[in-house]
């Protein structure tokens, strides 16, 4: 009666494969990972960077890009014709509004289990933006029935990365603790630094490893989705240090012609009086940002 149980078994057979990067320190072959972030924080051009990466080094045959969150005007004003769609013949960008079923649906067909016999999904990546978008993340029966799919469709060969949402206080994912639970891998996103028209630049925290992937920071491209490591001053970097230079180069970005340093630490809540603020705006000058003398006072730009 239970000799179907042997017919199930693993053999060393099973086994052979080691832990392949595809991307190294961040993106694991045949594993589940994700990464979340709050609003603003460069979610979709680290995955646009990624399914880039893994398609002009031919390092995959095909990669599913799932958009289950972008409206459509959205995507063109992000030129992912250009940058995607057009570019690549391996990738197939699949939109929320040209589906024939629900998202859950969908990974219901891509889970039948005799896919994951005959590992029909190897050398393919699947990237769902956002999971949120595929159903109710706050359940736990429906977060752990998403997730059970996505294991099935990952022991069929498939690579997966996810993205996710931070939750309120941006500590969190949104979301139910069986998410975490059935993920292989799973990082924090924070932006380090975007330059308008130009790059965006990530750091991904390590919260949860099962391959030994590293905290790691990327730079993307925006203009050709190029995915570097970012310089290493990021890494030298603390929280603080990071927040503080992304408000400046927020009120620098909306002050093109430059603005007076006095204007400048006023629009981030300080002033020149504050010696604290005023040396880490020092620290990072020529890093981030550069000033020109303007009679008695400084002209801060963006770099």
């Amino acid at each position: 009666m239970i000799d179907f149980l042997d017919d199930m078994a693993l053999t060393t057979e099973d086994l052979h494969r080691q832990t392949e990067f595809l991307i190294d320190d961040f993106l694991p072959k045949r594993m589940i990972t994700m990464y979340y972030a709050k609003g603003g924080n460069a979610k979709t051009w680290l995955s646009y960077g990624v399914a880039a990466h893994l398609c002009k080094h031919e390092l995959q045959k095909r990669v599913y890009y799932i958009d289950l969150d972008n409206p459509r005007d959205a995507l063109k004003d992000r030129d992912a014709d250009r940058l995607l769609i057009d570019r690549f013949p391996t990738l197939k960008y699949i939109h929320r509004s040209k589906l024939n079923e629900t998202p859950i649906e969908m990974l219901e067909k891509l889970a039948d289990k005799k896919n994951s016999k005959n590992y029909a999904y190897e050398d393919m990546t699947l990237i769902i933006d956002s999971i949120r978008n595929i159903t109710d993340v706050r359940s736990d029966q429906k977060a752990m029935y998403m997730m059970d799919l996505l294991m099935d469709i990952r022991d069929a060969g498939m690579t997966i990365l996810l993205i996710a949402h931070a939750n309120k206080d941006g500590k969190n994912y949104e979301g139910s603790n069986n998410i975490y639970n059935s993920l292989d891998i799973m990082f924090k996103e924070c932006l380090l630094r975007s330059e308008m028209d130009v790059s965006v630049t990530v750091a991904l925290t390590t919260e949860k490893e099962r391959a030994g992937v590293k905290d790691c920071d990327y730079t993307i491209d925006i203009n050709n989705l190029a995915l570097t490591k970012a310089k290493d001053i990021y890494k030298h970097m603390t929280e603080s240090e990071i927040e503080f230079v992304n408000k400046i180069q927020e009120v620098l970005k909306e002050n093109k012609e430059g603005i007076k340093q006095g204007k400048l630490l006023e629009a981030i809540g300080s002033s020149s009086a504050d010696k604290t603020t005023k040396a880490m705006l020092d620290k990072f000058i020529d890093k981030f940002y550069i000033y020109e003398e303007n009679g008695n006072s400084k002209l801060f730009k963006s770099k």
